[in-house]
């Protein structure tokens, strides 16, 4: 096996922050869920919808509030109708990532046309060999674990040699902790530390003498 480290992102809340798309970006999506939650939910409620949306991935907040199949299919027929133009950015530490000699691979949750979106706007294509989507709305889903298993078992790296790095507890930090990987969890508002990982940081400098090696 190779000695060299690999690495999986997570994109929302790790490499950029999710809430500065805005909501006059997805404007058009919100509109129309707001118009069809009406039937099932008070006013307050969907707010709080609203925002744990900006917060978690769909399915969670979906299966938090029970969407039925209708809301669940308007959602994620707006999502892939609309055409994205996004001026986002990656947080500013971001060139200590860029500055790490190791294998890159990221992995992202979401709609699969909203987070290639997302990548394009970032200008980060570049700095991953591979990308990989978790689609909420995919049948057969495998998720992070069955995506980060696949990666395991073709990688030709060591176990040991391996980190998961996000923001999310009970997904990429659980799921690396579950098949036995170094877990770094990125903690850019304050969170406390998960009991799914192995470090926690704050700022991409942070993550340089965890994984070692850093271009000269």
């Amino acid at each position: 096996m190779l000695n060299m480290n690999l690495l999986i992102f997570d994109l929302d809340d790790t490499i950029f922050e999710t809430r500065s798309i805005g909501q006059h970006h997805v404007a058009p999506i919100l509109d129309k869920f707001k118009i069809t939650a009406e039937r099932f939910y008070r006013p307050d409620k969907i707010e709080l919808i609203i925002s744990d949306l900006w917060q978690f991935p769909f399915d969670f907040v979906a299966k938090k509030y029970q969407f039925d199949d209708l809301l669940n299919e308007q959602f994620s027929t707006s999502i892939n109708e609309l055409e994205y133009e996004l001026d986002i950015q990656t947080f500013n530490d971001f060139h200590h990532v860029e500055n790490i000699v190791a294998r890159k691979i990221l992995v992202t949750t979401g709609f699969k046309k909203l987070q290639r979106a997302k990548i394009k706007a970032l200008g980060i294509e570049q700095e991953f060999e591979s990308i990989f989507f978790d689609e909420v709305n995919k049948q057969n889903r495998k998720h992070k674990k069955g995506i980060f298993t696949a990666i395991l078992q073709s990688s030709n790296v060591k176990p040991e040699n391996i980190f998961a790095i996000g923001d999310n507890p009970t997904s990429e930090l659980k799921a690396g902790r579950e098949l036995g990987i170094k877990t770094v969890q990125v903690a850019k508002f304050g969170q406390v530390r998960s009991e799914h990982s192995d470090y926690r940081i704050t700022d991409f400098q942070e993550l340089l003498p965890i994984v070692s090696n850093k271009k000269q």
